[in-house]
């Protein structure tokens, strides 16, 4: 079976990863949810609880007891980690190796394929410290999914809303199997 590891980070299309957990966790994965503080302004851990049936991490520090080192564990055990929605503040952590939260520390830890699917407003996507980051990142072979032309949050119609959530699970399975 294969591992997972779900970076929901903080923008509105948060609520959209509870469809690719859904369908993750349908298709036989194993999914492990990481949410950024911001994300679960957006929406619970629990949703996330209830579709995987596994803990949701939020914090680093969260230790058990039981001698398992969360960002650690999971980035080992993982086969891919997919980040979705990727805003840009996240991409920028990931591209300058920024780890002060547990998504970032993950990230850093493992070295399983990473797949990053951007959304956030199309003038954040369209600058240039996002475009050098998102370059950074595909040069160190990060797979990026998205964004879509759409209606965005502020309500311009333009890219930057997150790839439909289909193509996103899709392309998680082809890289699972190959």
């Amino acid at each position: 079976m294969s591992r997972v590891i779900l970076v929901v980070s903080g923008g509105i299309a948060a609520y959209k990863a509870a469809d690719i957990a859904s369908g993750l966790t349908k298709a036989g994965c194993t999914v492990d949810v990481i949410m950024t503080e911001n994300a679960t302004k957006f929406i619970t851990p629990l949703t996330f609880e209830a579709l995987t049936h596994r803990k949701v991490y939020t914090d680093t520090f969260d230790y058990q007891g039981d001698g398992f080192i969360a960002h650690v564990g999971l980035a080992q055990e993982a086969d891919l980690m997919l980040v979705a929605p990727a805003t840009a503040n996240i991409m920028a952590k990931m591209a300058h190796g920024i780890a002060d939260d547990m998504a970032t520390s993950t990230f850093l830890a493992t070295t399983a394929a990473v797949v990053v699917c951007p959304a956030m407003n199309t003038h954040m996507y369209e600058n240039p410290a996002t475009q050098d980051n998102l370059a950074t990142l595909r040069s160190r072979g990060i797979i990026t999914v998205g964004p879509a032309v759409g209606k965005l949050a502020c309500g311009d119609v333009a890219q930057g809303v997150l790839a439909p959530v289909d193509q996103i699970v899709q392309e998680a399975l082809r890289l699972l199997e190959g």
